[in-house]
């Protein structure tokens, strides 16, 4: 998986754009064209979050892979070192054999020699002459005897000559191919290395890069939130906090959005929620903000999330703050929403399943309100 610089480039770009298409605050109030607006493009930066952090993690499992190819080669590395070490001793070995051999050969060649110089003086001297010559005859017996007995071996000594010349022929190639393959072997492993060093630099490089395009998202994000804040603060005192809208077009960027209301209930989400209920919206409002949701399947009616969540460790207050979930105990199963704003005493919420006039009273819609505070129990998934 690569990524050229120039499409990183692009994406900044993008990026860029989006910072300037931020809302400049109006000299006018604010309308619900401009909350629409604004919950548009956070959905947008959310998406483009999603996507960046999922190819920041892809590129880390790459990089962790070839950390891993890298790691092994390492260790075929010292095993070949090893290998060659054994191979070292073993080719000194073999050269001390080719010394001795050589020895040998040497050796054979001094007594071939002074065999032919006595067959030289043989034929040039005759037997009274080297009776005469001797000690005594006794000594000329021992030197006529050693004489014959190394004209007999001769031709065994210059074989054997032969046969050792051969054999440390191959000695020396066999010890010569064993160090050149071995060498070989870790030229091609420091090669691979090499190559997997660049590849898991790149890996790192592109990494980083989606991490930091993420970054630059989230600061965004946080700019158009503010923002964000300000126009439903607005809202609220135009319209006494009491409006209600079909509010952000990508619908709270739930994930089911797309099949609700026909599929409503058709199967649980991750969760145990029912898709298009309230409660399946709310955990995965909790899950994208702060990275985690509880498996409360069985459990999972709005009037009993409370219970599950002091339970769980999580506080359940009277108290609203942005990015907690309201829970109304009222009615057979209890109502969950997610608090987009507080203002005052009053509260600006996104929901699915509230059959009003935003959704036509039809079930399984998202729609955004403005509500006293307390209608709701609040709690806090985040620090």
């Amino acid at each position: 998986m690569k990524i050229k610089r120039s499409a990183i480039c692009l994406l900044f770009a993008s990026l860029a754009v989006i910072a300037n298409s931020l809302p400049i605050p109006h000299a006018h109030a604010y309308t619900q064209q401009d909350l629409n607006n604004i919950n548009s493009k956070i959905s947008n930066l959310r998406t483009q979050m999603k996507a960046y952090e999922e190819q920041a993690s892809a590129y880390a499992a790459e990089a962790n892979n070839i950390q891993g190819e890298i790691n092994s080669l390492q260790a075929q590395q010292a095993a070949l070192k090893t290998q060659i070490e054994l191979k070292q001793a073993e080719r000194e070995q073999l050269m001390a054999e080719i010394e001795s051999t050589t020895k040998r050969i040497n050796d054979n060649s001094e007594t071939v020699g002074y065999t032919i110089a006595q067959y030289y003086y043989n034929d040039e001297v005759t037997t009274i002459e080297r009776i005469a010559s001797s000690e005594s005859f006794s000594s000329f017996i021992d030197e006529e005897v050693k004489l014959s007995s190394l004209t007999d071996t001769l031709a065994g000594i210059i074989e054997e000559n032969k046969n050792l010349k051969a054999e440390l022929e191959v000695k020396k190639k066999n010890a010569e191919l064993i160090l050149e393959d071995l060498n070989t072997q870790k030229t091609q492993l420091a090669s691979l290395e090499a190559q997997q060093a660049v590849l898991l630099a790149q890996a790192r490089e592109n990494e980083s890069s989606y991490r930091e395009l993420k970054n630059s998202a989230a600061s965004q994000k946080a700019s158009l939130e503010e923002e964000q804040q300000k126009i439903l603060a607005d809202l609220a005192a135009q319209y006494n906090a009491s409006g209600i809208t079909a509010g952000d077009p990508s619908k709270g960027g739930y994930p089911y959005s797309g099949r609700c209301p026909q599929q409503k209930d058709a199967f649980a989400d991750q969760w145990g929620m029912y898709i298009c209920e309230c409660v399946s919206y709310t955990a995965w409002k909790v899950y994208s903000t702060y990275g985690y949701m509880p498996y409360w399947g069985g459990r999972g009616n709005a009037k009993q999330w409370p219970a599950n969540a002091r339970a769980a460790g999580y506080t359940v207050t009277n108290v609203p703050k942005v990015g907690a979930v309201g829970i109304s105990t009222g009615g057979a199963y209890g109502h969950a929403v997610w608090v987009e704003a507080v203002a005052g005493n009053r509260v600006y919420i996104s929901q699915y399943n509230a059959r009003n006039a935003a959704t036509n009273y039809r079930p399984g819609e998202y729609s955004e309100q403005w509500v006293d505070q307390g209608m709701y129990q609040y709690i806090y998934f985040g620090k």
